[in-house]
């Protein structure tokens, strides 16, 4: 009987150390993330993340495979923008990244910026700024080659809503 007691209370404890482990993973990200490196300013960091201007959208790809067979996935996507006024590369990784704790914790709304590429529903994104050639390139991905695809689909589609007009009409 205790034996019979004891396996069923390990698996159930191994079912729900499971079903815990998966979920929440990425709230448990947002929250550190929202606890750690946010203010209050919610509201200034969605209107910079709407005035965001795009130049370029690429997707990122990772190498996946074994000796003599590799190919190559879209491990999420990298858009090129111009910098905000007065916002260096590591306070707008900031900004985006508090976004998309928010967004994610349902502090803010998702549907507030279209497209918006800095988050996904139950999915952590990770947000990295660099300056580059006088812009800034800002990589964002998840975890899964299927979130990484929606990443990117997402990016494009943003790209498309925050192009910036690069064409000078030359010939």
């Amino acid at each position: 009987m205790k034996s019979y007691l004891f396996q069923t209370l390990a698996a159930g404890t191994l079912s729900l150390a499971a079903a815990c482990a998966g979920q929440p993973r990425a709230s448990v990200q947002a929250a550190s993330v929202e606890r750690m490196q946010c203010d209050s300013s919610s509201t200034s960091q969605d209107d910079l993340v709407r005035s965001i201007a795009v130049l370029n959208v690429q997707p990122l790809y990772s190498q996946v495979g074994s000796t003599g067979s590799t190919e190559e996935r879209v491990n999420g996507a990298k858009l090129t923008v111009r910098p905000p006024k007065g916002v260096s590369a590591e306070q707008l990784t900031r900004v985006l990244q508090c976004h998309s704790a928010r967004v994610l914790l349902g502090q803010l709304n998702g549907g507030a910026v279209r497209n918006d590429p800095y988050w996904l529903a139950d999915t952590w994104v990770t947000i990295d700024v660099k300056p580059e050639n006088g812009n800034f390139s800002v990589s964002v991905s998840a975890d899964t080659l299927r979130d990484n695809l929606q990443v990117y689909s997402r990016a494009h589609r943003y790209a498309d809503d925050h192009a910036v007009a690069t064409d000078l009409g030359l010939p």
